[in-house]
């Protein structure tokens, strides 16, 4: 009897396979929403809520950056050459994308960040000691096959699914996405999203597993709260860090005016967003347009209020936790003079001058 038990156990193992012992690699994110469509819907200058829902590193665009998914890296020096990655549309099966045998997928370290876009350009600068734990790969009918196979494929809000195997075609995790976990929900203007960290206990049914609409994390651990990677990022990255110069504290900004926000970086910080608050940091809200790369200053368009409490953080999308705050609020006042027109909260002989300016101009003299 106990070696009938111990056959049925061996058996079960064998069936279930590595998935059913912690992942080595698991499905984190991806984008369904629709080519026409922006997150939360509505139009470029405000989602269906009113607000400003946008991607980390895409900003508010449509299509949220196109057909993309995101996985993250469990297991510590993982080789995923030659790996297989299956997608599934309401259930059925429609394009495998292989891995190539390139060096860069032969020693990933846990909680490497892998996404797979059909728009974005590749980039695997990936060094996880200088803080860069990104790898993006071109899946493009048209791309360059170095990283993984020339092919477009398709991500929806049609029960997606991704099923992930090695390089011997055993199932590693999945098939995860709507209609395993969440069941349903996943619309043409959200996104689906671990809302946990990531970890060997994460299982393709995950409760966790759910459709989002406030933002998007392309490249970036989730934003559902704070995901974090500090469990599975064990290697020593080199010393970094952020500092807001400007707007810094007491300063009297005129709210509808462009302002120069300025910050300094030390060590691989990456892509730096830029979010203000107008309440002391209750919460928060990204600039627009996003900022784009790490070059110290930003031209900040500041909204049209007024308050005594705001702030400036400054954070990077690559390497959680390092950010900066301004370290007192400063203020936003509305200039509401009609004959101000320099727009800096005086009318003086420069507003007239301007005026004359003007009217000569229109008169032709």
């Amino acid at each position: 009897m106990c070696a009938i038990r111990s056959l049925k156990i061996l058996v079960l193992v064998l069936f279930l396979g590595p998935a059913a012992f912690g992942a080595d690699v698991i499905l984190n994110e991806y984008n369904a929403v629709s080519k026409s469509e922006f997150l939360n819907g509505g139009t470029a200058e405000a989602d269906d809520d009113g607000g400003r829902a946008a991607d980390s590193y895409f900003g508010r665009i449509p299509g949220n950056g196109g057909n993309w998914f995101e996985l993250v890296v469990i297991t510590d020096h993982l080789d995923m050459r030659s790996w297989r990655l299956d997608i599934f549309q309401g259930g059925v099966f429609d394009e495998t994308l292989d891995l190539t045998d390139h060096a860069i997928w032969s020693d990933l370290r846990s909680g490497t960040i892998i996404t797979v876009s059909e728009d974005l350009p590749s980039d695997a600068s990936y060094d996880p000691a200088a803080g860069d734990w990104w790898i993006n790969v071109q899946a493009n009918d048209n791309g360059d096959g170095l990283f993984i196979e020339k092919s477009n494929f398709p991500v929806s809000a049609n029960d997606w699914q991704l099923m992930i195997k090695d390089a011997s075609n055993a199932v590693v995790f999945g098939p995860a996405g709507e209609g395993i976990s969440p069941a349903s929900g996943v619309g043409g203007t959200e996104i689906f999203q671990l809302e946990g960290n990531p970890d060997s206990s994460v299982t393709a049914d995950s409760t966790d597993y759910d459709d989002g609409s406030d933002f998007s994390t392309f490249g970036a651990p989730n934003r559902w709260g704070a995901q974090h990677f500090d469990k599975l990022r064990n290697v020593a990255p080199t010393p970094a860090s952020i500092t807001v110069l400007s707007p810094n504290g007491s300063e009297l900004l005129a709210g509808g005016a462009v302002w120069t926000v300025e910050w300094q970086s030390q060590g691989t910080i990456g892509n730096v967003m830029i979010e203000f608050s107008t309440n002391g940091g209750s919460t928060w809200q990204q600039v627009f347009p996003p900022n784009i790369g790490n070059a110290g200053r930003y031209d900040w368009l500041a909204p049209i209020i007024r308050s005594d409490h705001c702030l400036v953080r400054a954070s990077s999308t690559t390497r959680p936790g390092i950010a900066d705050v301004s370290n007192q609020p400063f203020s936003l006042y509305l200039c509401e003079l009609v004959g101000d027109i320099n727009d800096d909260c005086i009318v003086d002989m420069f507003d007239l001058a301007l005026m004359a300016s003007e009217w000569l101009a229109s008169t032709g003299m």
